[in-house]
């Protein structure tokens, strides 16, 4: 810290600066310049300052009104009390306002002139004043000598404007003070208690413990350009220290096409290569810059209908590149600084970049940047008149996602900086300080701006990252800004950089206590526990996220995340199969794949947080089982480790065929079965692999004892006989369900919630507002049944908790005509009535269903024109009967696994009962529905299959018109789930759940694997509603997959099922504010606003929130 001795902080060195003395030490500035002292009336006087002279500082209401002024170097000064020190900085703060009679807004600057040097002007400070409003100064400077007197000066609007100056004062700012309070505020603000709950409290009570903080989520990067990642002492600093990059200029136009129609993204393209490699992720800087200097000449050269066309080419051919590369853009850069293609082009075109850009690639955070935004001293660049772009932005359907503070900064001061972050917070955006520099030549001094600024960014809640324009000498756009000498030595402001890093990191060291925990504060982030025992160690990873309250983690240590329970998996151990052997009659042997194909990328819904462990590369060694003499011949091998109870595991790895009985283009089902030491098998997976490629296992299982087996095997069989098998890094680990689930909640934000703002006038401001929502829309439905909706228990859970309804059976074939010419509809007609009086819309389930044993027997009796005959009737019968009343049919049920109407009457038959259905009934959506595609266990239904199904019957006109995934699930891992649906959306089509149950005897486990499969689904933006296979004791085709026991009583699941619900609806209360304005974040469906006058009278409003990029802005007349 630079040396403050001898200075007094917090002390005003303008005397009489509230007036008390009058005009005492003030002079005019001009010959025409009459100085006089007035009194603000009490209700204008300002009321909020950030001044920090006194705690109890209160604007006088005195102040001095300069006017007769006949230029802008006209106003007022006085000369500044006690000798000014060198290196310390000072702060000049006061209020500022103009004239009555004043139109518009003007700059006033505050600045002094040193006796020493009367030419030297330091600037103090300025700010963009009106009349009948007081704007506050917040400027700063700092002296490099110390002058033998120095005098403030007041001036800058034109001439014939009067100015108004409000206790105007300059005193040195504590910055010791100000880390203090940093301190406890960065505690607060990116700190948690964390509480390791260890199983077996007895036995490991006294065991060592040691947390080590891996990751933090508060990112720090840096810039980069082709040039410095040729330079090691630069690569070396820049992996080590910083998190995320930014190109320099690489990605700019006038970079990528200088000469018009001459495109160049090769540099580009390098760096991304470059980031690749070494895991960084890249903010996308930028894709216009609206300042006109920086414009090339051919573009300023352009007409209207040219330059809008150059944009949207622009546009068209950075995004469709890059799509999903880069998790942020500056779209327009320095909108407050310029305005080109404004001026040009309309006041829409910011917005309509934006909009374009979230059309193009949806999947970025799309960002507004500035400079001078922080510093107080630049009236163009002012919180207030970013807040007022932005919210500008917004209403014209800019899906404007963060703010961008440039912070190019000198001589910084830590309350200006907080002040201008908290006013943005108001936006609800996160900020980044985008191009970081610190500007000083002493490089102490630099150090502890540079310590000023990043203090109060990681301080304040606001900020979620920070990025610096560059750190090493020779190497950056500002001099006097580097951490890192041209040498590759690190300076005292790179050393301080690396201590704010190393004091924001958190490590822990103890003994579990008797209770079996380990307790401890830590920064957010990812940490890596080790627990060593006297059996050995156990390393553990998990997460730290913001939260108010204590973080409760279960530690069990019979739980190994993230480990392998196949050792060796990628070893072939050189000289012998490490650990396998045949299963059955076969021979193994180790190989190399010399090229083996990589997997597949990330789901398109998928981020890096997704997974429950980074998928992973084959590595090109695998074992082969050779001489086959039948479908259970294979592989096999014990779990390093014995599978805990009730915990769920991923199955992982690669297939492959092979040898005389593999031809090329044939197809086998490989399985992976997990079993126990009883030979019970427990789970595991299954593949449909093709000769010449290697397949992805994507399985699961659980132990569902309450006590975990003494070992577990793993078999890996499958073909035919003569069909040799290859098997590549099989891996089993168990599942962390709680990553999981955080990053379910971060996706269903973006994918179900929407920015809402009300505008109600601004005569309503301050009135009490609420805001309530009546309707998702997003249906979650029951089936049900005849003897169901004669239970009142039933009947009260299902109208309170459900939207839609199904009839289980009361609608299928076999139950309306289960003899011949017999046709009964008065069961199905009973239960639609029940739905019309509790207003449920119902899914028609089904028409036909394909599976031969739930054909009935007059049916499977019927062959030729008889049979066709009998489902022609059928089509006239029940879908002319209900024409209008289903929302969706099912129209022949289950094709992956049954082809009873297709063997007998041919291939286009299941196209033809669509293509009847819609010509009969035009109004329903028409779904084919199915089981076990969402599970990766059945080779018969697996999403690929299904796509086929899907695309075969549309080319023979069938109007499929949505996708049901059943979804009777067991021991559901959410990345298989997630896997599936990402297939399946590539058919444009939504996607229902049609028939969900969860099927688990232990309740809490039932619940656990229930909100996995309802988190998966409604955070999939495919997904369009959930239709659950009954939730009651004895009314389920399921056992142990209920939500309400048989006297009514919801148990654990039914909770969880009910907290979701409520998790997923928004309600909203406040205030209107002073604009007329409520704003909130909802999710999609209807609302009811309630707004309570002044005069106490209630008045409502309905309206809906639909799905949407941008923030919803609607009109309330309330």
């Amino acid at each position: 810290m630079a040396c403050t001795k001898g200075v007094v902080f917090d002390v005003n060195l303008l005397e009489n600066s509230t007036l008390e003395d009058g005009l005492a030490g003030w002079a005019a500035v001009g010959e025409c310049t009459a100085l006089s002292v007035h009194n603000e009336e009490p209700e204008k006087v300002p009321t909020e300052t950030i001044n920090t002279v006194a705690d109890d500082y209160k604007p006088s209401g005195r102040y001095i009104l300069a006017a007769g002024r006949a230029g802008e170097e006209d106003g007022l000064r006085r000369a500044v009390a006690g000798a000014l020190k060198p290196r310390v900085t000072y702060r000049v703060a006061g209020w500022i306002s103009l004239g009555d009679g004043a139109e518009g807004s003007h700059p006033v600057r505050v600045n002094l002139r040193l006796d020493d040097d009367d030419e030297c002007v330091v600037e103090g400070g300025a700010v963009c004043a009106q009349a009948g409003r007081w704007t506050e100064i917040k400027g700063a400077f700092r002296l490099k000598a110390s002058p033998c007197g120095a005098t403030v000066f007041v001036q800058g609007a034109p001439d014939g404007v009067d100015v108004k100056v409000m206790d105007l004062q300059i005193f040195a700012t504590d910055r010791r003070a100000r880390f203090r309070k940093l301190r406890k505020k960065t505690d607060k603000v990116r700190k948690r208690d964390v509480v390791l709950k260890f199983g077996g409290a007895g036995s490991i009570s006294g065991a060592s413990v040691r947390v080590m903080q891996m990751d933090s989520s508060f990112p720090f990067g840096a810039c980069i350009n082709g040039g410095v990642i040729q330079n090691p002492a630069f690569v070396d600093f820049f992996t080590k220290h910083f998190d995320w990059a930014v190109f320099e200029n690489e990605l700019k136009w006038y970079w990528t096409e200088a000469q018009q129609g001459q495109l160049n993204y090769a540099d580009a393209d390098a760096l991304l290569d470059f980031c690749d490699r070494y895991g960084k992720p890249v903010r996308g800087h930028c894709i216009f810059w609206a300042v006109d200097n920086v414009v090339q000449q051919w573009i300023k050269g352009l007409d209207h209908d040219q330059l809008t066309a150059a944009v949207q080419g622009r546009l068209t051919g950075l995004l469709t590149r890059y799509a999903g590369r880069f998790p942020h853009y500056d779209v327009n850069n320095e909108m407050l600084h310029g305005s080109f293609y404004q001026d040009r082009l309309g006041d829409d075109i910011n917005a309509f970049m934006f909009r374009e850009t979230a059309r193009l690639d949806p999947g970025a955070t799309l960002f507004v940047n500035d400079y001078n935004v922080e510093g107080g001293n630049d009236p163009n660049a002012t919180p207030e008149k970013y807040i007022e772009q932005i919210t500008a932005l917004q209403q014209k359907g800019a899906a404007v996602g963060g703010i961008g503070l440039q912070g190019h900064v000198t001589n910084p001061v830590g309350e200006v900086i907080c002040d201008a972050l908290d006013k943005l917070a108001t936006t609800d955006l996160p900020v980044w300080l985008t191009e970081l520099d610190v500007c000083e030549s002493d490089v102490d001094l630099r150090a502890d701006d540079l310590e000023v600024v990043l203090r109060e960014a990681y301080a304040h809640p606001a900020v979620e990252g920070v990025m610096f324009w560059g750190f090493m000498q020779g190497h950056m756009w500002r001099q006097d800004a580097c951490l890192v000498n041209s040498d590759g030595t690190v300076n005292d402001a790179g050393e301080r950089f690396i201590d704010l890093r190393r004091e924001w990191t958190s490590h822990a060291r103890g003994h579990i206590d008797g209770d079996g925990h380990f307790k401890f504060r830590g920064f957010h982030g990812t940490y890596v526990v080790q627990l060593a025992t006297a059996t050995g160690k156990m390393h553990k990873t998990f997460t730290v996220e913001k939260g108010d309250t204590p973080l409760v983690l279960d530690m069990d240590e019979t739980t190994h995340l993230v480990m392998n329970h196949v050792e060796h998996c990628e070893d072939g151990g050189g000289l012998a199969v490490a650990g396998w052997t045949p299963s059955g009659s076969c021979t193994l042997s180790v190989h190399d794949d010399p090229a083996p194909e990589t997997p597949p990328p990330h789901p398109l819904s998928a981020t890096e947080d997704d997974a429950d462990e980074p998928r992973p590369r084959p590595s090109g060694r695998y074992v082969l089982a050779a001489h086959r003499a039948g479908e259970r011949d294979g592989l096999c091998r014990e779990l390093s480790r014995a599978p805990a109870a009730k915990v769920t595991y991923r199955v992982a790895g690669w297939v492959g065929l092979q040898g005389a009985g593999a031809a090329d283009g044939c197809c086998h089902a490989v399985r992976v079965e997990v079993c126990t030491d009883d030979g019970r098998p427990v789970g595991g997976g299954v593949v449909v692999a093709e000769a010449g490629k290697w397949g992805e296992i994507m399985g699961s299982f659980r132990v569902d004892d309450d006590e975990p087996p003494r070992c577990a095997k793993v078999f890996v069989h499958g073909p035919p006989a003569g069909v040799d098998l290859k098997v590549m890094d099989l891996q089993v680990f168990a599942v962390n369900k709680i990553a999981r689930l955080r990053h379910l909640r971060k996706k269903t934000d973006k994918v179900r919630k929407r920015d809402v703002v009300l505008k109600l006038g601004r005569r309503t401001g301050g009135t009490a507002i609420r805001v309530v929502q009546v309707e998702n829309s997003f249906p979650i439905g029951a089936c049900i049944n005849k003897t169901a909706i004669q239970n009142p228990a039933f009947v009260d859970f299902f109208t309170k908790h459900f939207d839609w309804a199904v009839l289980e059976n009361e609608l299928k074939w076999y139950y309306t005509e289960a003899v011949q010419g017999q046709v009964s509809y008065s069961d199905a007609d009973e239960l639609i009535a029940f739905c019309d009086r509790h207003g449920k819309p119902v899914r028609g389930h089904c028409i036909f269903w394909a599976v031969e044993n739930a054909v009935q027997p007059w049916v499977r009796a019927l062959n030729g024109d008889h049979l066709r005959a009998a489902v022609e009737g059928r089509l006239r019968s029940l879908v002319t009967r209900y024409g209008g009343r289903f929302p969706h049919y099912e129209v022949n049920n289950e094709m992956l696994h049954g082809a009873f109407f297709q063997q007998r009457l041919g291939d286009d038959i299941n196209a033809r009962m669509f293509r009847e259905t819609a010509r009969m009934d035009p109004s329903p959506a028409l779904f084919v529905n199915d089981y076990n595609v969402e599970s990766a266990n059945d080779p018969n239904a697996t999403p690929e299959r299904y796509v086929e199904l899907v695309t075969d019957l549309q080319k023979r006109g069938a109007a499929v018109g949505g996708i049901g995934v059943q979804g009777h699930v067991t021991h559901p891992v959410g990345d298989v789930i997630c896997d599936a649906l990402d297939k399946l959306a590539v058919t444009g089509l939504p996607v229902w759940i049609t028939e969900l149950d969860v099927s688990a005897a232990d309740e809490a486990v039932r619940a656990d694997d229930l909100e996995i499969v309802l988190r998966e689904a409604f955070a999939h933006p495919a997904v369009e509603g959930i239709m659950l296979w009954g939730f009651m004791q004895g009314n389920m085709w399921r056992s142990h997959a209920h939500l309400v026991d048989a006297d009514g009583k919801l148990n654990e699941a039914g909770h969880r099922y009910v907290g979701l619900r409520q998790e997923w609806t928004s309600h909203a209360r406040g205030q209107v504010d002073g604009s007329g304005h409520f704003k909130f974040r909802g999710f999609h469906g209807k609302y009811v606003v309630q707004l309570t006058t002044g005069a106490g009278e209630m008045k409502h409003q309905q309206f809906d929130v639909g799905k949407g990029d941008g923030p919803l802005v609607l009109d309330m007349d309330l």
